[in-house]
């Protein structure tokens, strides 16, 4: 394996920082710091998260779901995962990934993708590769739960 630079608790509430000056706004401030040092120690751990695709996906993953933050949960794991791109070498994803990833990042906040579904996703992100026909009919099941969920509670 490569070596791969990891991101700092420093960094991370650089970005915040920065992330939630400008994007517009909102309640700033770390609700759990405990839970974002327990994700920049664990993502280092090899046997679990053994190449860099796996550990960019614990990453955004745990920082979306993790509600670490007052506010910008969702606009954190993109930042985040943007930053550990670029701060990796891999530049040409880093300038796509929040595009690519936005509609994705909704959906694992909402529980609709999870962590297997988004190790797929992020294979193809890091290598710059389109969804094949298959992973894209996966996101869009994963995707229209919230579609049905929507649909149930208005009747």
């Amino acid at each position: 394996m490569s070596f791969i630079q990891y991101i700092s608790f420093e960094e991370t509430l650089d970005v915040y920082g920065k992330t939630i000056e400008k994007s517009g706004g909102g309640f700033s401030g770390v609700r759990d710091k405990g839970g974002i040092e327990s994700v920049l120690d664990f993502i280092q751990n090899d046997l679990y998260y053994p190449d860099f695709v796996s550990k960019l996906s614990y990453l955004v993953f745990r920082f979306c779901s993790g509600h670490f933050f007052n506010d910008g949960n969702k606009r954190i794991a993109l930042t985040l995962g943007t930053y550990f791109l670029y701060k990796n070498g891999h530049y040409w994803a880093a300038a796509q990934f929040m595009q690519r990833m936005e509609a994705i990042i909704y959906h694992i906040a909402a529980s609709n993708i999870g962590d297997e579904l988004l190790l797929q996703i992020m294979s193809c992100v890091v290598d710059c590769q389109d969804f094949d026909d298959g992973l894209k009919i996966e996101i869009i099941h994963a995707m229209q739960k919230s579609e049905i969920a929507d649909f149930a509670n208005r009747k």
